[in-house]
């Protein structure tokens, strides 16, 4: 049962309050309702929520916890005074995740990532040959 509506979730509430049974409470549900039986937990859970709360509605959850600027501080530290850090490494010294880390040099700070790129070796030969070929095809 994925979103139940209030009403089928206050019958299930009634219904346990008057029987104290859970399989009670799902076999009257199954011939009142052509709907997905609710789970033992789940009509406990709504039973438990309207005892202590006194609602059925859905509650606010508090959400992911807010990054303070005292973490953003402490990644712009760690990553000036060690650009080539991993966001691995950076998050096991500050004991964040490496997600939190990450969000933060990007997202907050906008940092780029530090990419460590192979190029070839210019020889003085190769400038000559530029230079060559500069001139055939200036004259």
């Amino acid at each position: 049962m994925k979103m139940a509506a209030l009403g089928y979730k206050s019958f299930c509430v009634l219904e346990y309050h008057m029987s104290k049974c859970v399989v009670t409470v799902k076999r009257k549900f199954r011939t009142m309702c052509a709907k997905d039986v609710p789970t033992d937990k789940t009509i406990r859970a709504w039973n438990k929520q309207f005892t202590e709360i006194g609602c059925l509605w859905k509650q606010k959850s508090s959400g992911s916890p807010l990054t303070t600027e005292d973490d953003i501080e402490r990644v712009r530290a760690s990553i000036l005074h060690s650009p080539k850090k991993s966001t691995g490494t950076a998050s096991k010294e500050l004991s964040m995740t490496k997600t939190t880390v990450w969000r933060i040099q990007h997202m907050r700070l906008v940092f780029e990532p530090y990419r460590i790129q192979m190029v070839q070796q210019l020889l003085d030969e190769y400038h000559r040959r530029r230079l060559d070929l500069w001139l055939h095809y200036k004259t």
